[in-house]
């Protein structure tokens, strides 16, 4: 990496990743995103979804749910989720005092009707895809249409995968006629044209996808092997313990740091052990820019 591409990246972009741990509480909703304001970060971010469109009644909670959450009372992955929606009506009441407060809002879709209120109704400026989706081409298709930013988490992901994945955002930001089929997308990912609006378009987060992800399985060499394999901007989704990991990614390269917050690990739901406090949320931040 050259002098310059170093100074250009100085300023490592920090989402507080609030997620689903306002609860499904509109009020502590807004609280979150005052602390994620008075930590220091960039950008806070929320998850959109409709439980209905999301999963089946019968799915089960993940392992590390049934651990955080009272399971004689939730049974399943729907009631979970369920509990867990905000209505659209507070997203943007939530995006309003982002702007108020000087801080970017941003919120993953799970859907294409949430994706569409995203960018239609609320007007955010760039888009973040959840690991999950990764392999979900129709929807990949649908983000890159709307010509945004995009941040693509790759936990779980193979590099043979990502590169589809890329591929079919390539396609949908070119605009190109016909059916994107593998062998079609092999041919886009050659060309110079998706290379290019692939490298100004898209950041690659590195993940791994556990909660909490253990020191042992991290892997953060793999956040360069991105950017050498992809020519792509670098970031890193930590689910790890703490806040040790997040700015040495930062000395490693990272122009992302994404990291979920909670107002008190001791809350219920799934994601709160998992979470920094706000105390913790700040420190790190402050531990990324002395990095920079």
């Amino acid at each position: 990496m050259l002098i310059g591409d170093l100074c250009n990246n100085i300023m490592t972009e920090v989402i507080a990743e609030a997620g689903v741990n306002h609860n499904g509480n509109e009020d502590l909703a807004f609280e979150l995103i005052d602390i994620a304001k008075s930590a220091g970060a960039d950008v806070v971010k929320f998850q959109l979804f409709q439980a209905e469109q999301l999963t089946t009644h019968k799915a089960e909670l993940a392992e590390y749910q049934k651990k955080n959450l009272p399971t004689d009372l939730l049974q399943s992955q729907y009631e979970m989720l369920k509990k867990l929606e905000l209505p659209l009506s507070a997203f943007h009441g939530l995006a309003d005092h982002c702007a108020t407060q000087g801080i970017e809002f941003l919120s993953t879709a799970f859907d294409s009707q949430s994706l569409n209120f995203l960018v239609s109704d609320l007007g955010i400026k760039k888009l973040k895809i959840a690991s999950g989706e990764l392999t979900n081409a129709p929807f990949l298709l649908d983000h890159a249409r709307t010509g945004l930013d995009i941040i693509l988490s790759t936990g779980m992901s193979t590099l043979f995968e990502i590169t589809e994945a890329l591929g079919v955002l390539a396609f949908g930001y070119l605009n190109l006629n016909g059916y994107p089929s593998k062998a079609l997308l092999c041919e886009v990912m050659k060309s110079n044209e998706a290379k290019e609006i692939i490298a100004k378009k898209v950041t690659l987060m590195h993940c791994t996808t556990a909660y909490p992800a253990p020191l042992d399985q991290l892997n953060l060499l793999a956040m360069q092997s991105l950017r050498d394999e992809f020519q792509t901007r670098i970031g890193y989704s930590d689910h790890s313990d703490g806040t040790l990991i997040s700015p040495i990614a930062v000395a490693m390269g990272a122009s992302v740091i994404e990291k979920h917050f909670t107002k008190s690990k001791e809350m219920i739901g799934p994601d709160h052990k998992a979470s920094l406090e706000p105390n913790e949320l700040s420190s790190m931040i402050i531990d990324i820019r002395a990095i920079e």
